[in-house]
């Protein structure tokens, strides 16, 4: 344990979250402990259960396990319509990993952010039952049924603080690792059904240029919501990191083998990778020589 308190901190980005894996495995094989940990969405699931003592192998066991059918489960529709999937098989995996344990009682701080819907709030949960607080934050708007917490209906941190450094901070941290998965835009390769030039589609003109090779198409509607979030959370999170700078930013490189939720892809490996690149600048900033 260093004089210096540590705190982990990592992101929202879906599949994109068996990197964090990764990196926990290499900060732990080089004697880098967390004093604290703080997560969002994704972030705070791995963060939880890292705090509560679940080995990395049995995360990466389960993660690398994943298939089509594990996720349809997750998803089935439900009634009312507040989100597509009621979460309940989300909220059963999470009873089988933690229990009753509660946040106070871990040997680990930990926060789990979540997003207020009413005041558009990120709201931190630093106490209570960690299924609760795990469960909330992973509540992707549309996606899942918002969570009722203490009075708050709460939905996925990643809309407000995808990359919690000010919570690690706020938990006691001196030095902040932060873990960024999320989706660049750039990144996603938009497609659709091809338009042809000079065509008026659902009301929208599409202006013939004299370009007979420009690309012109319109992608389907889940594209183009999915690509909305990406953006919309990739500038918070870049926002935030000007106003809270962790002291290591830590940022895999997915392009070799992109991770998705039924197969991890070279989501771990790139974790992995990644944290080795750092290992030196944490060193650094935690006074080691």
């Amino acid at each position: 344990m260093s004089e210096r308190k540590v705190g982990i901190v990592l992101s929202s980005g879906g599949a994109r979250g068996t990197a964090h894996v990764g990196v926990l495995k290499v900060l732990e094989e080089n004697g880098i402990e967390a004093d604290v940990i703080a997560g969002s969405s994704i972030g705070a699931e791995i963060g939880a259960a890292y705090a509560a003592g679940v080995g990395l192998d049995e995360m990466e066991s389960y993660w690398r396990s994943t298939s089509w059918k594990r996720v349809a489960k997750t998803l089935f529709p439900t009634f009312p319509w507040a989100g597509w999937s009621s979460g309940r098989e989300v909220t059963r995996f999470l009873k089988d990993l933690f229990g009753e344990q509660r946040i106070e009682d871990l040997p680990i701080p930990y926060a789990a952010v979540a997003t207020d819907l009413e005041s558009g709030r990120p709201f931190p949960i630093r106490s209570g039952p960690i299924v609760q607080a795990v469960r909330a934050s992973l509540s992707v708007p549309g996606l899942f049924v918002p969570v009722w917490l203490d009075g708050h209906l709460l939905i996925d941190g990643g809309v407000t603080d995808p990359l919690p450094v000010d919570v690690a901070r706020s938990l006691g941290a001196d030095v902040v690792i932060a873990v960024d998965v999320l989706v660049d835009p750039a990144e996603v390769k938009l497609s659709g059904i091809p338009a042809p030039s000079s065509a008026k589609i659902l009301g929208i003109v599409n202006g013939g240029g004299s370009d007979e090779t420009e690309r012109r198409f319109y992608p389907s509607v889940f594209s183009v919501l999915f690509q909305m979030s990406t953006i919309f959370q990739k500038r918070v999170a870049n926002l935030l990191l000007e106003v809270n700078p962790p002291d290591v930013l830590i940022r895999p490189d997915f392009s070799a083998d992109p991770p998705c939720y039924s197969d991890t892809g070279g989501g771990i490996e790139a974790g992995e990778e990644a944290a080795r690149r750092a290992l030196p600048a944490i060193r650094r900033a935690m006074g080691q020589t």
